[in-house]
């Protein structure tokens, strides 16, 4: 049920995402996808898992849905609040960054109340500030990459 309930979400959220004018270029969106992947899923993961702040149950079902979710919905959920902000101005980012915050928290505690993983160690908090230092991670290697794009374009 919970891969149901997750697929279903990407499906709606990646249909909105290619159906609107994007504010990006492609090789932006696939940076900000990759390292999205390389920071959340292949570190945080990783290193969450090691240290058993959340256990994956039994069942490798609830696996592979858990890595769907850290490999696709999530990084679409990210790629798609960057495009969104990139038209906007300096402040206005700052302003709607807690709200991607706080969705992908939310998104996260979704997953652990539909059973895909356990939280034994983890507070809420803790993702608070784990969202916040990836868009902060995100976003300064996409400024240089945004930088690096123009001149190769130009």
């Amino acid at each position: 049920m919970a891969f149901s309930i997750l697929f279903s979400l990407t499906v709606i959220l990646g249909n909105a995402f290619l159906s609107i004018r994007k504010n990006l270029h492609p090789f932006e969106i696939l940076f900000i996808w990759m390292v999205v992947i390389i920071i959340h899923h292949n570190f945080i993961t990783i290193t969450a898992g090691n240290l058993k702040l959340f256990d994956v149950y039994d069942n490798s079902f609830n696996y592979w849905t858990m890595v769907f979710m850290r490999t696709v919905l999530i990084p679409l959920l990210i790629v798609f609040y960057f495009d969104r902000m990139v038209v906007r101005r300096p402040y206005q980012k700052w302003v709607w960054l807690p709200l991607g915050i706080l969705m992908l928290t939310g998104l996260e505690y979704l997953a652990e109340s539909l059973g895909v993983y356990r939280l034994s160690g983890w507070k809420m908090w803790w993702s608070l500030i784990e969202w916040l230092a990836i868009f902060l991670l995100i976003h300064f290697p996409w400024l240089w990459y945004r930088r690096l794009l123009d001149k190769e374009v130009k």
